[in-house]
């Protein structure tokens, strides 16, 4: 039966140095992706209100009627 071989010092500080950079690249890759996720809830958002002008520009309602409709359904 062998013996698991030890590992010294300069080979275990490679492998931490290794994986410094692999999570270091990862959280990069995490951080582009929250800022495109968040840039996509800001379009999402900036439609839907463009979305709800337009409807309201070619509703028959007043102001006034349109905020009590959405006041009364909150």
């Amino acid at each position: 039966m062998k013996m698991p071989r030890t590992k010294n010092v300069k080979t275990i500080e490679a492998e931490i140095s290794q994986t410094e950079e692999q999570l270091r690249r990862l959280k990069e890759r995490c951080d582009k992706a929250s800022q495109k996720l968040d840039a996509l809830y800001e379009l999402k958002k900036h439609r839907e209100q463009e979305e709800l002008l337009k409807a309201i520009d070619k509703s028959t309602r007043t102001k006034a009627e349109i905020l009590a409709f959405l006041e009364s359904h909150a």
